[in-house]
């Protein structure tokens, strides 16, 4: 279950200071309550999940520790608290099986809930029945809800439900120098074997497959057959900015210049915090739209077919109409911050998107001479591999300190907040070592392609 709009309020006396402010205080039935703000400052929440117990009656404990993460100074997004609520409600789910109080420490370890719900989940892993990184997330969320516990009035462990080491990872900085990252680490983790890398992908928040050169070609070519301009011009964002698919459809009209004021060969544009485009955890940062593609964006934005559905739409802001909206005017995925975000329908998370490349792009992929699978999110791998293909040109792999150099701009481009994962990538082109024409003449070939689009 969750609830749309949560307006915070705390228990008051009369004489209350916070209750005496603006806001003032509201006799509820024989309480005196009064508004707080959430250590993000906020007085309302939105999209908040609530957890029932197997009986269907509400999980105290449990919906107030999703309810203390939404109002956290820098809140998960509400998809995020979904997934921890869904966690939590698979704890509860396997300890009810069992008849395990969560709330118990009994000194046999075996018996206390987070090793019972370890062996469970190992069971199931064992059986191939959920991956162990599903696992081990599901694990993650139960100790963040017991550390979170911790701190309560009303609870009080006798025995410990883990057991946990601290140990660093070893990553490399912008400067180049190795460091140690501190991780903490419990032994209620499953253990999983480390998979060898194949030279097949990049592990970068999963495994991507960057498209050969041929295979961005072919898909630029099936987007133009196709003909939907919506996702034409959004799947071009994220080839030629390395956007992830939430930054690429929250992008607004303000977003967009007039070509007539550009004279640079790119845009800088922000996203993230301070902007009311997202980005993974908020992160501001920027992105670098290319002057054609701007002005692309701009001359579809000034169309009669985005008019049309702009109409429709409910964001009546100037300038903060979405780029990108589907044939009723809603967006293809509604940021986290947008005030409309699951009141009275479905929260849109990129469904649409998912939907036609997989019934419409990816058959016409396979009747390609090179069929290959397509995922939106292997856009920023080609445009990672672009960037440093681009980027290198003329650069031998001996002449380290400018490949060091190339791989640090587009670690800052990307948003890596390890440089490790850049080098995967450049790692990676070592091992394909594929015969690439000049970078240039590809893109400006992508770019012929764009730019001779006729918008229906």
């Amino acid at each position: 279950m969750t609830l749309p709009h949560v307006l915070l309020f705390r228990k008051a006396n009369n004489t209350d200071e916070e209750g005496s402010s603006e806001f003032g205080a509201t006799l509820v039935g024989k309480y005196v309550i009064a508004p707080f703000k959430g250590s993000g400052g906020d007085t309302e929440v939105r999209n908040v999940p609530v957890i029932l117990k197997p009986d269907g009656s509400i999980w105290k404990h449990g919906s107030l520790y999703i309810l203390a993460r939404a109002t956290d100074f820098d809140p998960p997004s509400d998809q995020t608290l979904k997934g921890y609520a869904k966690s939590l409600v698979d704890y509860m789910n396997t300890l009810a099986q069992d008849d395990v109080d969560y709330l118990a420490t009994p000194k046999r370890q075996g018996a206390r809930p987070t090793y019972h719900y370890k062996a469970e989940l190992s069971f199931k892993v064992n059986l191939n029945e959920i991956a162990a990184s599903t696992a081990n997330c599901r694990i993650s969320a139960v100790v963040n809800f017991y550390r979170w516990m911790k701190n309560r009035y009303d609870y009080h462990p006798t025995e410990s439900l883990w057991n946990e080491k601290i140990y660093k990872i070893p990553y490399q900085d912008k400067r180049g120098f190795y460091r140690g990252r501190p991780v903490i680490t419990t032994d209620l983790r499953i253990k999983t074997s480390t998979e060898e890398p194949t030279g097949d992908y990049v592990i970068d928040e999963g495994k991507l497959y960057p498209y050969s050169q041929e295979q961005q070609t072919m898909l630029v070519q099936a987007l133009v057959e196709i003909g939907i301009t919506e996702m034409f011009l959004s799947f071009l964002f994220s080839i030629f900015t390395g956007s992830r698919i939430s930054t690429t459809f929250t992008i607004r009209q303000s977003n967009i210049r007039d070509p007539a004021t550009v004279d640079t060969n790119e845009i800088a544009l922000r996203i993230g915090r301070g902007s009311l485009i997202d980005n993974k955890f908020n992160k501001s940062m920027l992105i670098y739209i290319p002057a054609w593609l701007n002005a692309l964006l701009y001359t579809y934005i000034k169309s009669e077919r985005y008019k049309r559905r702009a109409a429709r739409s409910s964001t009546k802001v100037e300038g903060e109409q979405y780029v990108f909206l589907t044939q009723h005017g809603n967006p293809y995925y509604i940021s986290k911050n947008d005030k409309e975000r699951g009141q009275g329908k479905p929260i849109q998370d990129g469904y649409s998107v998912r939907q036609f490349a997989s019934k419409k792009l990816q058959p016409l992929i396979n009747q390609t001479g090179m069929p290959f699978k397509f995922r939106f999110h292997n856009l920023r791998a080609c445009f990672c591999m672009n960037e440093i293909d681009r980027r290198l040109k003329g650069i031998t792999n001996d002449d380290t300190d400018k490949v060091f150099a190339v791989l640090t701009t587009v670690q800052e481009r990307m948003g890596h907040s390890d440089f490790t994962t850049t080098q995967r990538y450049f790692r990676y082109r070592e091992l394909k070592e594929t015969a690439l024409q000049a970078q240039s003449q590809f893109e400006n070939h992508l770019q012929t392609l764009a730019e001779t689009y006729v918008y229906s």
